[in-house]
């Protein structure tokens, strides 16, 4: 057998996350950044997992594998009855826990032994906030597949890589894995957790406004994505009328939104990523740091939101920026002493690079 090699993009919410969990509109888009899997087989039964990002290695058998995947779905399903955030926290532990946790469940999904041993070679660009998880997921489930002999088919490439988001993020909306596997721009709902509307969407931005957006990264946020949507959930609970007003009030921005892309309106584009960041602040996710570096950002005349789960201490992740005058915020950022980079939007979903 030949080596596979597959890679997966990052996304980013253009407008959406959180309320997407609860039945709510979001759009998407894969970004330039990819996550890249190489499976080499083995003569002898083990699996190798090898991180670059993580400079780590683990090695085991199947059977192990499968054996923790399996108290990971116990884990998960505590977590589901409970909201305890340490149930969730136990599953993926240990820096390789997510990527053996992948290559379980794909194995579970087709019922099916691996024909020999592998090495899996792991090295990402998506940083947190972009999808990191669901990329990798999204990358080793086709891999995988592959080397199971099974089709390289994106919609079931879909649904193992959101068996896998459960375990990393407790109620994924499933936004984040379907953008990856199918790249682009993405209208997605969830209407029941077997439902799910996704519509590809023909934005073809003009080159004004695609060169306009791009990220600036704050650091990896102290909580995880799961104990963010953890939090928001608890909200909902305690405060339901509430957040239903939020969520409400953000399937109108993305709509908003939506028209504001294909028209290339860019006063609306600027307002609707505004008065979108400022539901996610009222959800709780948005750090005062953040806040006061979005604030400024919005005083020169751009627009800046989170993307993703956010964060609540410090570090919040990644930023969406679309500016008016990029050179003041380029030097206020600078000022922060942040990273920032632009970003190609809708770009190709998974794909094989060689069998």
């Amino acid at each position: 057998m030949k080596t596979i090699n597959v890679s997966a993009p990052g996304k980013i919410y253009l407008l959406g996350e959180h309320a997407v969990v609860y039945g709510k509109p979001s759009i998407l888009a894969a970004v330039d950044k990819r996550c890249f899997v190489e499976i080499i087989p083995r003569k002898d039964t083990l699996i190798e997992i090898i991180s670059k990002n993580f400079d780590a290695v683990e090695t085991l058998d199947e059977k192990t594998m499968l054996a923790k995947t399996k108290i990971a779905r116990k884990q998960w399903t505590e977590f589901l009855k409970t909201n305890d955030v340490t149930f969730l926290k136990a599953i993926t532990a240990n820096p390789l826990d997510y990527a053996s946790i992948c290559i379980g469940e794909t194995l579970l999904y087709y019922n099916q032994s691996v024909p020999s041993g592998f090495t899996i070679t792991i090295d990402s660009e998506v940083t947190s906030g972009m999808g990191s998880s669901a990329s990798l997921a999204v990358a080793i489930a086709g891999a995988v597949s592959l080397f199971l002999g099974q089709p390289f088919d994106r919609k079931v490439i879909n649904e193992i890589a959101f068996s896998c988001e459960q375990k990393q993020h407790g109620f994924p909306s499933g936004g984040d894995n379907s953008v990856c596997t199918y790249g682009g721009f993405i209208w997605y709902r969830k209407e029941t957790p077997d439902v799910k509307i996704i519509q590809p969407l023909a934005l073809t931005l003009s080159a004004t406004i695609a060169k306009n957006f791009f990220l600036i990264n704050t650091g990896k946020p102290k909580e995880s994505t799961g104990e963010m949507v953890s939090m928001v959930r608890a909200l909902t609970q305690k405060r339901p009328a509430f957040a239903e007003k939020l969520f409400a009030d953000q399937e109108k921005l993305v709509r908003d939104l939506s028209s504001a892309l294909k028209t290339g309106n860019e006063k609306e584009i600027i307002q609707t990523i505004k008065d979108g960041e400022k539901k996610l602040e009222k959800l709780g996710v948005v750090s005062a740091y953040s806040k006061s570096l979005i604030r400024q950002i919005e005083k020169t005349g751009g627009a800046a939101k989170i993307c993703g789960g956010g964060g609540r201490t410090k570090k919040t992740g990644i930023i969406l920026v679309y500016p008016r005058d990029i050179k003041l915020v380029t030097s206020l950022i600078k000022s922060y002493n942040l990273s920032y980079f632009g970003i190609v939007l809708g770009t190709e979903g998974v794909k094989v690079h060689n069998i």
